[in-house]
């Protein structure tokens, strides 16, 4: 038979995992294999796009309840810091670092700053967080960080400009930094979105703050509708605050709707970040919606917290009610019945699935014989001998690693690595088994299993794959995996 085989270095600082981003069963056919492998050191960085292709779960218990078609829920809290934000953060750091500044300056809302200041640091980035009159929270939730005071806050991005050449410093803040830099990264959304569900997609739904997303939909789908991959632009449909978000308000001069002077808009923690001042995008955000014939939609805060509640009951989905706008607008065009069937998908930009990772060290809680049970019936077809799966579990509770993931208690996939018994030779954990309990499809535990297991080992980990397995290979490859040699292996 002959092998595929794939052996080499990544040299990136420790891993940090990813939330859930994908999913997959590892093929086991005896057909032909790919090694791969992965070893991490702190020597050099190599830039790997490791935010993005993040999971579009299908919420099929949603189907049910709403009767509206097919609904697509794309789950940017798989991204590595949990946040969409993360595909601008990488960008703006890699930009950062070939720019040769010495570090970085940071101003924005909290997830901002945290996918921010995961990149930064994964590239061995000084960063100093800017904080302004009234910003306690920074403070408070960024103590171990360095920071600055800024004044006045009336002059916010003169007085970050100024501090940031001053001090030879990227300005990385949120509103500030290059719009092609912002808007690109986001693009890949809507590219994701068709290269997944195909060319007919209804509509789109998503959180409207300076309208970076919006602006990025569009060209995304229109890159997509000029190259026949799209029939008809989706309708994108913008959801916030019904007063101070600066859009919206500019929205309303023109566009008539009802009830909206009766909504009470407060600025708390679930509105804070969708008041905005001027933004760069009007004109464009506008034109995104008008060319999509979609609209812009109000949302007040019971709405808010109804849906947050509905997602995480029907579909076991963890959104922060603050980043719960997409999902709002959405829910309630479907309970008014405004919506046509057809693919209906929804940007939530923390959203990710409800899972618990529990190291099994023993087989007090669960046997081996129990363990192995799971194993065989979620590879299916790529299973093997009962004998060399417990075979493996054995080696792995004495010196390797297990890890099973948990919804509510019931178990929902299972990873297992072996020790190779070598240090330097070939990368000391080898993957024996990934697999998932069906109905799991697109919820991203395979990667959230296979990203812890890279923290646990430092990343010195190997793999096998079919070599025809392209989706398995594309999702190793994102977490860091390359594929450089060949192997033989007698028969």
């Amino acid at each position: 038979l002959l092998f595929h085989l794939t052996k080499f270095t990544i040299s990136v600082p420790r891993w940090h995992p990813p939330s859930p981003c994908g999913t997959l069963n590892i093929d086991k056919s005896p057909s032909a294999f790919m090694w791969m492998a992965a070893k991490c050191t702190e020597k050099e960085v190599t830039y790997m796009n490791i935010s993005g292709k993040t999971p579009l779960m299908q919420a099929k218990n949603l189907e049910k309840l709403l009767d509206v078609g097919e609904i697509y829920l794309k789950l940017e809290g798989a991204n590595p810091a949990h946040h969409k934000y993360d595909r601008i953060a990488e960008v703006l750091v890699r930009d950062a670092v070939e720019s040769k500044k010495r570090g970085l300056l940071i101003d924005g809302g909290e997830d901002y700053i945290r996918s921010v200041l995961f990149y930064a640091k994964r590239s061995s980035l000084p960063v100093i967080i800017a904080r302004f009159s009234g910003e306690r929270f920074k403070e408070r939730l960024f103590k171990e960080e360095e920071q600055v005071r800024l004044s006045p806050s009336s002059q916010r991005m003169a007085a970050l400009a100024t501090y940031a050449k001053e001090e030879d410093l990227y300005n990385a803040s949120s509103g500030y930094h290059n719009l092609s830099l912002s808007v690109i990264p986001l693009q890949k959304i809507g590219e994701e979105i068709v290269e997944r569900l195909g060319p007919s997609v209804q509509s789109v739904f998503t959180q409207l703050s300076y309208g970076y997303t919006v602006t990025s939909l569009h060209h995304g789908f229109m890159d997509k509708w000029v190259s026949s991959e799209l029939a008809k632009m989706p309708k994108i449909y913008s959801c916030t605050i019904p007063k101070g978000n600066f859009i919206f308000d500019d929205y309303k001069k023109s566009h008539s709707l009802e009830d909206l002077e009766n909504y009470e808009i407060k600025v708390n923690k679930y509105t804070r970040e969708l008041f905005t001042g001027d933004s760069f995008l009007l004109e464009e955000t506008l034109k995104a919606i008008h060319d999509t014939q979609g609209n812009l939609l109000s949302i007040d805060e019971s709405l808010l917290k109804e849906s947050v509640h509905l997602l995480k009951k029907q579909e076991n989905i963890l959104l922060s009610v603050e980043e719960g706008y997409a999902f709002a607008g959405f829910y309630k065009m479907a309970k008014e019945g405004r919506l046509e069937k057809g693919k209906h998908v929804i940007v939530l930009n923390d959203g990710r699935s409800d899972l618990t990772m529990v190291p099994i060290k023993d087989f007090n809680t669960y046997d081996r014989e129990t363990l192995g049970k799971f194993i065989e019936s979620w590879l299916q077809i790529y299973k093997d001998p009962i004998e060399e799966t417990l075979d493996a579990l054995d080696h792995a509770i004495q010196d390797g690693h297990i890890l099973l993931a948990l919804r509510n208690n019931i178990p929902q996939g299972i990873c297992l690595v072996v020790h190779t018994g070598f240090k330097n030779f070939i990368p000391t954990y080898h993957l024996g088994y990934i697999a998932t309990k069906e109905g799991n499809k697109g919820r991203g535990i395979a990667t959230t299993l296979i990203s812890e297991m890279l923290e646990i080992t430092g990343g010195n980990l190997s793999l096998h794959v079919d070599i025809h397995n392209k989706r398995a290979r594309k999702l190793y490859e994102k977490l860091g995996f390359e594929a450089k040699y060949y192997r033989m292996i007698h028969s």
